[in-house]
């Protein structure tokens, strides 16, 4: 059978969980038999170069609020043989004839299912809409819902999730919001990628140039557990850039010192052999830091994950070190910008009975993370065997989950499990009351400045779209004419005597 698989590929910032996500739905399709695919990629060449797949375009949503809300209304009323907007030469169209030659849909991991990323939503959305409208059978793998869905969203996601035969949701509040939407429909699953490192850090190529200081190497690619990972996306939350990065500096001063290690900082978003994003963001903190450090360029999805999974220690702001590292049982902080954030990092970290590991932003600025690091490392044996005793059962249910993928492409009925429990490993330290409380009182502030945010840009979208109609009203012949009567009937009225 042949599947179509969306994955948000090909952008010209390279991003690395994206294409780890895709790469692993693709390896795990082909272990269960499923070897015809085609990828839904933004740069076909560069997706056929990566995956050795066949590519074709997906369409790309545009970003303003109320312009991805309009492009979904036309569409579904195109689905409908209905008026619509859409021009013959509209990129929908072969979309559509993509997924006609395909048995099943598969959309592929993410964090896209929530107005922060709405035209991503709209895009996923879109996507379903066709492949059922086709009479097609969708299935939409480890995401993120949520937490945010403003207005109109909360309704196409819940949509969208319905229409599917299968949704696995990759954190127990992602879970828990799916099935407020959807029901049954959604199941508890991980993410796509966690077990992408252990299956390629034996036979990728981690060879990439160095491009900061201090490892002394007599190539680039460092034994294992001889160095520190860190990761920081290019954003720094309601916090100051500046601010940011010198705590961020001395946090891993303190790691460094601590462990005898050396930093390597590892970028997941940035455009290769041009930077930018997370590139920018670690050469500010290399600079700000005074220990061995070596700030790499973007690297590929398989080798950032094998390099990350064979670290002594991981510090990180971005969701896939995360999974990247506990593949390999590697003890990991993370740091958690903003509600949404938490939610995955958090929620990754929990899977892996972890959670207290994911520390909220003002936990940086106060000292907290650095104490968290302390005993991360402090107490590495025991995370790493904590780590490796549920690894074979985190192993079996993410084949399980795989199985239930295939069945329910395949058109069989599925039934899902329920994962056994397992106990979260405490902390030990006071470093953990302090988090939790900061925790209480930023993500409540952090959520309602995401709904704020999004409700300006609606409300000046709002604005612009009236502004346009106003000025095609002043632009049109009617206007023209209208504005002709009235200075006719402006000379024409008698005037008032003196």
């Amino acid at each position: 059978m042949r599947v179509a698989i969306l994955g948000d590929i090909g952008q010209r910032v390279y991003h690395v969980g994206d294409d780890a996500m895709t790469h692993a739905a693709v390896d795990e399709l082909a272990a269960r038999g499923i070897t015809d695919v085609v990828l839904l990629s933004r740069n076909v060449a560069d997706t056929v170069h990566r995956f050795g797949a066949d590519a074709v375009p997906t369409i790309e949503f545009p970003w303003p609020y109320a312009e991805y809300q309009q492009y979904l209304s036309d569409i579904r009323s195109l689905l409908a043989g209905q008026p619509h907007g859409l021009v013959e030469e509209d990129q929908v169209h072969r979309l559509i004839e993509t997924i006609g030659g395909c048995e099943a849909v598969l959309i592929a991991g993410g964090g896209n299912m929530n107005s922060v990323y709405g035209w991503l939503l709209y895009e996923r959305a879109a996507v379903v809409e066709i492949a059922r409208h086709l009479g097609k059978r969708v299935v939409i793998s480890g995401q993120t819902f949520g937490p945010l869905l403003y207005g109109a969203d909360r309704g196409v996601a819940s949509r969208m999730l319905s229409l599917a035969a299968l949704a696995g949701a990759r954190e127990n509040s992602s879970l828990a919001l799916g099935r407020e939407l959807a029901g049954s429909t959604v199941v508890p699953c991980l993410d796509d990628a966690s077990f992408l490192a252990a299956g390629t850090g034996r036979e990728t190529n981690t060879s990439v140039p160095a491009a900061g200081r201090g490892l002394d190497r007599q190539d680039d690619s460092p034994p294992p557990g001889s160095y520190i990972v860190g990761t920081f996306a290019g954003n720094t939350g309601a916090c100051p850039r500046d601010q940011f990065i010198t705590a961020v500096a001395a946090a891993l001063d303190a790691a460094g010192e601590l462990t005898g290690l050396p930093v390597l900082l590892l970028p997941h978003m940035a455009v290769e052999g041009e930077g930018g994003v997370d590139e920018a963001m670690h050469a500010e903190i290399a600079a700000a830091m005074t220990s061995p450090v070596d700030a790499r360029p973007i690297a590929s999805a398989r080798d950032t994950a094998a390099l990350t999974s064979r670290a002594a220690l991981v510090v990180t702001s971005r969701y896939h070190p995360v999974v990247f590292a506990l593949d390999g049982g590697v003890p990991t902080v993370a740091l958690s910008l903003d509600e949404y954030s938490d939610v995955r990092l958090r929620g990754a970290l929990a899977n892996w009975g972890l959670a207290d590991f994911a520390l909220p932003l003002p936990s940086l600025l106060d000292g907290t993370a650095r104490l968290a690091i302390g005993e991360a490392w402090q107490r590495r044996e025991t995370i790493g065997d904590h780590v490796r005793a549920l690894r074979p059962r985190k192993v079996s249910e993410s084949a399980a989950w795989w199985d239930l993928v295939v069945n329910a492409l395949q058109g069989k009925r599925v039934t899902a499990g329920t994962p056994a429990s397992h106990q979260q490993l405490a902390p030990e330290g006071m470093w953990a009351a302090a988090a939790a409380s900061a925790r209480v009182v930023f993500l409540p502030m952090s959520a309602e400045l995401a709904d704020l945010r999004k409700a300006r840009e609606h409300f000046e979208g709002e604005a612009a779209a009236s502004r346009a109609e106003l000025q095609g009203w002043f632009d049109s012949s009617s206007f023209r004419l209208v504005r002709k009567l009235a200075s006719l009937r402006t000379r024409l009225r008698p005037r008032k005597a003196i």
